[in-house]
């Protein structure tokens, strides 16, 4: 995702005059899969608030949307399922959830800015060029390194570059 959103261009200002170029930034937060409580990533400058998910209980989507206030919510689904079959069920649910309460079904439904699965990945990927998946591959190694609690080395990116050149 990161690699996707990060020659994006937002533009921000408080009149035409002032307005700044910024390209997007996706920040990793916490552990994904970690069952934490946190949110995985926010994205800089818009504040959008992401969550990497695999669970098909959808009391969980629920629990995080509540976890931010109904503030807008992205969810990375870890599934080969056709996001608008996702987002159907989904929407099935919390229809029965809020018990036939308008307002309530309205603030989950409106909570759900976007929902992206493998499929949405797995195009985004056919897109980068080979500078990017460079950067992912240095990405993947050092989160790998996060989660293990192992040594950061630097010449572990540069052995990664290296082999990807061959690619």
């Amino acid at each position: 995702m990161k690699s996707h959103y990060k020659n994006i261009k937002v533009y921000f200002g408080y009149s035409l005059n002032e307005l700044e170029e910024h390209y997007l930034q996706l920040y990793k937060t916490g552990r994904t899969n970690a069952n934490d409580g946190g949110i995985d990533f926010v994205m800089r400058p818009l504040g959008r608030f992401f969550q990497v998910t695999e669970v098909n209980n959808y009391d969980k989507y629920l629990l995080d949307i509540d976890k931010v206030m109904h503030f807008p919510i992205t969810f990375v689904i870890k599934t080969l399922k056709i996001k608008s079959e996702i987002h159907k069920s989904l929407d099935e649910y919390i229809e029965v959830k809020s018990g036939g309460m308008r307002i309530i079904k309205e603030r989950y439904a409106h909570a759900i800015e976007e929902i992206i699965t493998i499929n949405e990945l797995k195009a985004w990927l056919s897109e980068l060029s080979g500078d990017t998946v460079n950067e992912l591959l240095q990405d993947i190694n050092h989160y790998y390194r996060l989660e293990l609690n192992l040594p950061f080395e630097e010449a572990s990116l540069d052995s990664v570059s290296d082999d990807t050149n061959d690619v």
